[in-house]
């Protein structure tokens, strides 16, 4: 890399590696796994009965899925999930798994507002038509120039690597 017009020992900011995100996303939904999933286990245990298999549930959830209870249960856990994201995001330009890659969410308007992370973070609503950002995105992230997500497209912001040079 040629680094013409840049000092030694000087920050930048330029595009994140897909693999960094992609790790640090994962370490994100662990925590949010432990954190804001597991208190709810054993809510989920006492609505939804316990079966053998993935598929059991899968039919039950199914022939269930307008069942007050667990849609309400559902839009908390996405909505706590939504403030981990919208919180750390504006207060510190990252999440703990962006922290642990040195990745940063820049907004390219001046400031990040709140609309923005949410716009962000709409992909954690799992319901239609949000849960096709779960395939939409990725795809789109790896045609755009900057690897963006078709939700940080919408909400002018990309995700940054700081790099000493």
């Amino acid at each position: 890399m040629d680094n013409i017009g840049v000092k030694k020992g000087k920050t930048i900011l330029a595009q994140a590696s897909i693999l960094k995100r992609a790790a640090a996303f994962f370490i994100d939904l662990v925590i949010i796994n432990m954190v804001i999933l597991f208190p709810f286990r054993s809510i989920f245990d006492k609505i939804i009965p316990e079966t053998d298999s993935f598929s059991k549930t899968l039919d039950f959830l199914s022939n269930n899925a307008d069942s007050t209870s667990i849609t309400v249960i559902i839009l908390l856990i996405s909505a706590i999930s939504i403030l981990y994201f919208v919180i750390l995001e504006k207060k510190l330009n990252q999440s703990v798994g962006k922290m642990l890659f040195n990745l940063y969410v820049n907004s390219q308007t001046k400031d990040l507002k709140y609309w923005q992370l949410f716009v962000r973070s709409i992909f954690l609503i799992p319901m239609f038509p949000f849960v096709l950002l779960w395939i939409i995105d990725p795809i789109v992230m790896f045609f755009t120039k900057e690897n963006q997500r078709l939700s940080e497209i919408l909400s002018q912001t990309k995700v940054v690597g700081k790099y000493k040079v």
